[in-house]
């Protein structure tokens, strides 16, 4: 098998983690690659000790036949984005402390690394988002991301938004943003927003107000098959910023459309322990923990 790996590379144990792999595969019939700026990063880390010698450059991981992130939920972000909406098996290492997406911890690797290469593993279907940006006489820029898009005003200013959800208008929304997650997304910036939690097992998207000015209104759970539309009306610069899985993507401005709906294709998460959504909710948030009574 030839995989890629795609590791953040200022986490303290990833130089310890990508010597554990580069034993694992020695002498075996699978390649191992490590994504090109990755690799440029832990090779000019002051601890470097030769950890990488003898791996690969990747420039594009979706040649490979797996992909593999180590680091956390934002290095298992960005592996989607190099992905690109291939289908290729993605595994996730948590190198960090929360970790909703990259949930296999780092002393379950050789496990994890033994049930992805002999292929005694489960896929997990995780819906996708595609947004397309439109803006007048311009050419649309569309955008893949696994847990949100978000328009938001320059340093917190507020915005006021049409939204329609389904062809149905929802009326203006003025607020400090907006954020289309899916559920996959729902346990991450939605959720400190005020969203509702949602299964990953559903189809759906969840549209979630950002400090609304009208506090009646509230964050709306709705079907997959439908398109959210948000055209940007008003805001105290003129403009907003459009990120997706946190990252920025484009500025935009007043007049500016954006479409909001499921991407064609599922992402393929790997998964190699038996584990539930809701073991991860109740070890990551802490849920039906009691503290001890004296006695």
């Amino acid at each position: 098998m030839n995989l890629a790996f795609v590791v953040h590379p200022f986490k303290p144990s990833s130089l310890r983690a990508v010597a554990q792999v580069g034993r694992l595969t020695a002498g075996t019939r699978h390649s191992v690659r490590l994504w090109a700026p990755a690799l440029d990063a832990l090779c000019g880390r002051q601890d470097y000790a030769g950890e990488a010698d003898g791996w690969a450059r990747s420039d594009d991981v979706r040649d490979a036949d797996a992909v593999v992130a180590m680091g956390g939920d934002g290095t298992l972000l960005q592996a989607v984005r190099l992905i690109q909406g291939a289908d290729l098996p993605l595994l996730g290492i948590n190198l960090g402390s929360l970790g909703f997406l990259t949930d296999t911890p780092e002393d379950l690797l050789d496990t994890a690394l033994g049930h992805l290469l002999d292929g005694s593993y489960r896929l997990d279907r995780r819906m996708l988002l595609e947004a397309r940006c439109e803006t007048p006489g311009g050419v649309p820029i569309r955008v893949v991301g696994l847990n949100d898009v978000v328009v938001h005003g320059p340093r917190a200013r507020v915005l006021e938004v049409d939204v329609r959800i389904g062809g149905a208008s929802l009326g203006r929304t003025l607020a400090d943003g907006v954020i289309v997650a899916t559920p996959s997304g729902s346990t991450a910036y939605s959720l400190s927003a005020g969203g509702p939690v949602v299964s990953p097992a559903l189809a759906a998207l969840v549209f979630t107000p950002i400090s609304p000015h009208t506090l009646s209104q509230r964050p709306l759970v709705v079907s997959a098959d439908e398109e959210i539309e948000i055209v940007l009306q008003r805001t105290a610069s003129e403009r907003a910023e459009l990120t997706v899985d946190g990252q920025p993507v484009v500025d935009m401005n007043v007049g500016d459309r954006l479409v909001v709906g499921r991407a064609p294709r599922d992402l393929a998460l790997v998964v190699t322990r038996e584990r539930t959504f809701y073991d991860t909710l109740c070890t990551k948030l802490g849920w039906g923990h009691r503290g001890r009574s004296g006695g």
